[in-house]
């Protein structure tokens, strides 16, 4: 199946993407085109507009000052606010990240913090200390990261802060409140999450794509795997052949891609391993950087639904059309239809951030077409089968690219 223009055009076509390609076997090539198609990309500016808004609109729901952090790597036997406390000056900001480390979220996440506090300079606070949030009382931390892959790094840096005795007796007392905030995050990261004793509030602008969520037949995503476990053996991180964790993650930001990614994509260059990454040490070139669009690109559901089942025709013909419903609507009852249960397929297949498409899953649910377990019922089988027939609208509307254009979708129907 060929893949969108918009993706064939991108990441496989680029310098590095073509170098990339040409490392797997000729009978694997299309199956690594497919996985590149696959991968969500999210530009500097999508990333920092989306966790810019989603930050604000939760702070505008706590009344009192909100303390923000970067996520960052730490020791989770570390007492956050005692080490990182300046001594000659109690009241002073702590660092974003720790100096001379590897950075990559931690100082794009770090400088959004400053713009926002500058912004609005009584409501947010720059990593405060400890006697600074006791001074303005704050009333939640925000842990802010742009990925909650296994949860590992985010558990550790909320662990390292419960440490603090006047900390646990803020919350105990419910003076404070964590919240763990990010662009993306997978489903078993959040769920490490909410384990904790702090019961931190996790907040995701969109659910992650991964692998195992994609709308493939069985035997495409068993190939998928088997490539990422095949090829991911040549790679200098062997034991991550399906990233850390086995997460599979499909998202890459510009600004780096998530070690949870497949290691064929990321694993660091070493003398013993001849594999050449695409993301060499998770770093995202120039000239990759150009395949990066500006905002989340909607997938097309009708690509995605030949890829998922053997005899098609009944399902896309309910999303080649354009019904009362609305495209997105119906692709998600196609999809639903077809046997995707998951939330984040759901989400990867439309193009919607976690809120869009939450909203359209439930309007499905609220009008009868869904159950809340997300199986497709009669009446929304109804609505599939009314769907008009893709053949016959092809007739009333010409193709796009004809130098004039006749309306003849208002003309009586051959």
């Amino acid at each position: 199946m060929p893949l969108p223009d918009d993706v064939a055009l991108r990441l496989p076509n680029t310098v590095n993407g073509k170098a990339w390609l040409s490392q797997f076997k000729n009978e694997d090539l299309e199956l690594a085109t497919r996985l590149l198609g696959a991968l969500t990309l999210v530009s500097h500016s999508a990333f920092e507009r989306a966790l810019s808004r989603l930050l604000q609109d939760e702070a505008a729901k706590i009344e009192g000052p909100v303390a923000l952090y970067a996520t960052r790597e730490t020791e989770p036997s570390d007492d956050y606010f005692q080490i990182h406390a300046n001594a000659k000056d109690p009241f002073a900001p702590l660092d974003a990240a720790p100096r001379g480390a590897d950075l990559g979220s931690e100082v794009r996440i770090g400088n959004m913090i400053r713009n926002l506090v500058k912004e609005q300079p009584g409501k947010f606070l720059n990593h405060p200390s400890l006697e600074t949030l006791r001074k303005e009382r704050a009333k939640a931390i925000f842990l802010v990261d742009d990925f909650i892959g296994s949860g590992k790094r985010t558990s550790e840096f909320i662990t390292s802060m419960w440490h603090s005795p006047s900390v646990m007796s803020w919350h105990s007392r419910h003076q404070i409140r964590f919240f763990a905030i990010a662009y993306s995050g997978t489903r078993s990261g959040i769920e490490k999450l909410r384990r904790l004793k702090c019961a931190p509030r996790i907040r995701v602008h969109r659910d992650c794509p991964t692998f195992d969520d994609m709308p493939w037949r069985p035997e495409t995503h068993e190939a998928v795997v088997a490539l990422c476990q095949y090829y991911g053996g040549r790679t200098s991180r062997p034991r991550t052949r399906l990233g850390f964790g086995d997460t599979m993650a499909a998202l890459i930001f510009e600004h780096g891609c998530p070690n949870n990614a497949p290691a064929i994509l990321w694993a660091p260059l070493s003398r013993k391993h001849v594999w050449q990454p695409l993301f060499p040490d998770r770093a995202v070139r120039n000239e990759q950087a150009s395949a990066f669009p500006p905002d989340i690109l909607a997938r097309d559901p009708v690509t995605l639904l030949a890829d998922l089942v053997d005899e098609p025709e009944e399902v896309t013909a309910a999303v080649s059309g354009a019904p009362p419903l609305g495209m997105a609507t119906t692709a998600v009852l196609a999809l639903v239809a077809s046997g995707i249960r998951s939330r984040a397929a759901l989400g990867y297949a439309t193009g919607y951030d976690r809120r869009a498409c939450t909203d359209l899953i439930d309007g499905c649910i609220a009008r009868g077409y869904l159950t809340p377990t997300l199986r497709i019922t009669a009446k929304g089988r109804a609505e599939l089968r009314a769907a008009p027939d893709p053949g016959r609208r092809k007739l009333w509307v010409p193709p796009i690219g004809e130098d004039t254009y006749y309306p003849r979708q208002l003309r009586r129907p051959p």
